[in-house]
């Protein structure tokens, strides 16, 4: 230890200090458990970025209406697509390189890693912004025949590269295994977003308050990732070493920046095909039942802030057999904590719509076919963290590029019949085939398979459960108060009690008690 200290300068001595104090070698129980805590501070903040971003949305969808919340809807789509494109796939490159190094307790590559990543993406957004803003025009008039967008584009594009750069500085921080941080700055992001929007709303503006709020909440949330940065690694700052490795990271970067693409055009290409095959009324009630259906995968995002930089670690190390623990268990985990979601949006979908409104229950259909698409995603596993964080990221790449053509050609055929519903069944056919082609490709590479027996227990449970909920649906009426007081919760507690009454696996209980003494 005394000569690795004497190797660095005195300036990086602190973080150096913290990064050597780690442990080099840990046992398959000590990941589970970092992995619990992990997902448990994710977990947690995930929850409240949902209800955060749920209450904003329905706060939006009630005062706008399905007409002008359709326009932000357009708005948040494009910017997403235009923030994929800018970010160049380095989020995921500083989240696989600093936590290799950090792991080979390397912080001159450390530095180097994120120096690069943020000086490359300030200049990728600001030209995107630019972009973006100069054709703003020419996408509301001419691709959805929405004048009205146009203005919302422009202040979308001011705050771009603000997002971008939060995105840089929020995936260094999960490098570090600081979800704490990470989770901060969204909850944040959500909450000063979800003020804002309120006051504005009090103040008597309407649609100009909430693309504002967007504005502002992305300026101040950059500001924080920022100092959660220092906070974590004074010596991007500090005049010590760098190793600089652009040209690495961005062979890693780019097939993940297509992949990016890949996601948001799989993502966003439903609500983009509405808009310019139906009206703005389409886009308000589809996206509705998206953010709805997008909650049954609450855990297995927060699984994955954490699994991502343990995985490239271990993958690094050769720590092969650990690899295949943590995919079990955290497989296992997150049908466990998705299927109660799951069932709940399958067997009250008119109920779950009317949180926006009565005249968004028409998209009560669309929620089942979305609920199901996204528990599929849960179901198979986290194969796409596996194929990215182990340096297959080539083969990810050929499934979202095949996949995006699919989706976009199925969105084409089936929108002009079926409307909302072809949107929905387009996604679902998609995202369906996605997750499965990754279960089988980790399979086929690592020999890896993330099901035993103990997988049929929250499956089991499920059916159970489903009972009761088929009951309430069929002797009382669709939407009912009945439903959401009782209904609901009785599903959920027999959920619990059928699946606690089959037993727990001990890296379950591993993992339970991590949580709780977490919180």
């Amino acid at each position: 230890m005394k000569k690795f200290r004497d190797n660095c300068s005195s300036d990086c001595l602190a973080s150096t200090l913290f990064i050597s104090t780690k442990p080099t070698e840990e046992t398959t129980d000590q990941l589970i458990k970092q992995v619990a805590k992990g997902g448990g501070i994710a977990f947690g903040g995930s929850v409240i970025g949902k209800v955060a971003a749920l209450g904003l949305n329905v706060l939006l969808g009630r005062v706008l209406g399905p007409g002008a919340y359709g326009l932000y809807v357009l708005g948040i789509s494009v910017i997403g697509i235009a923030q994929s494109i800018a970010s160049l796939g380095l989020n995921q490159g500083v989240v696989r390189f600093c936590s290799m190094y950090r792991g080979e307790r390397d912080n001159a590559r450390v530095k180097g890693t994120l120096l690069s990543a943020l000086g490359i993406s300030s200049v990728s957004s600001v030209l995107m912004a630019a972009i973006l803003f100069a054709l703003s025009d020419t996408i509301s008039e001419r691709f959805f025949n929405e004048p009205e967008l146009s203005s919302v584009l422009r202040v979308f594009a001011l705050v771009l590269p603000f997002y971008v750069l939060m995105g840089i500085t929020t995936s260094f921080a999960q490098s570090f295994r600081r979800i704490d941080y990470q989770q901060g700055v969204q909850i944040f992001r959500l909450l000063v977003n979800f003020a804002l929007v309120s006051l504005a709303f009090l103040l008597g503006f309407r649609l100009a308050g909430a693309v504002y709020g967007f504005l502002a909440s992305g300026v101040l949330s950059a500001g924080l990732g920022f100092y959660f940065l220092w906070r974590i690694f004074p010596e991007a700052i500090l005049n010590s070493q760098a190793t600089y490795r652009a040209a690495q990271l961005l062979r890693f970067s780019f097939p993940m920046f297509l992949i990016g693409i890949s996601y948001f055009l799989l993502s966003y290409t439903d609500r983009i095909m509405l808009g310019y095959f139906g009206q703005a009324n389409d886009v308000g009630v589809y996206n509705a039942a998206t953010i709805l259906s997008m909650n049954i995968v609450i855990f297995i995002a927060a699984i994955i802030s954490i699994f991502s930089p343990i995985l490239a670690d271990l993958h690094n190390k050769r720590k092969y057999n650990e690899i295949k623990s943590l995919y079990k268990v955290t497989t296992r985990w997150i049908i466990i904590t998705s299927s109660p979601l799951f069932l709940i949006l399958a067997l009250f979908p008119d109920t779950i719509m009317s949180i926006f409104g009565v005249e968004y229950q028409i998209g009560s259909r669309v929620l089942i076919i979305l609920a199901f698409a996204y528990f599929v995603g849960a179901a198979t596993g986290p194969g796409g963290v596996i194929l990215q964080m182990s340096g297959k990221q080539d083969i990810d790449l050929v499934n979202g590029t095949f996949l995006v053509i699919v989706n976009i050609a199925l969105n084409i055929w089936l929108i002009p019949v079926y409307g909302v519903i072809g949107a929905a069944l387009a996604t679902c056919i998609t995202l369906t085939l996605i997750h499965v082609a990754r279960f089988i490709e980790v399979y086929k590479i690592f020999k890896m398979i993330p099901y035993d027996f103990h997988i049929l227990k929250p499956l089991v449970a499920g059916i159970i459960a489903a009972v009761p909920g088929v009951l309430f649906n069929v002797f009382s009426n669709p939407g009912s108060l009945k439903l959401a007081y009782i209904g609901l919760p009785l599903v959920v507690f027999i959920y619990g009690i059928s699946l606690w009454g089959m037993g727990l696996h001990p890296q379950d209980k591993i993992i339970l008690l991590a949580i709780i003494r977490k919180f």
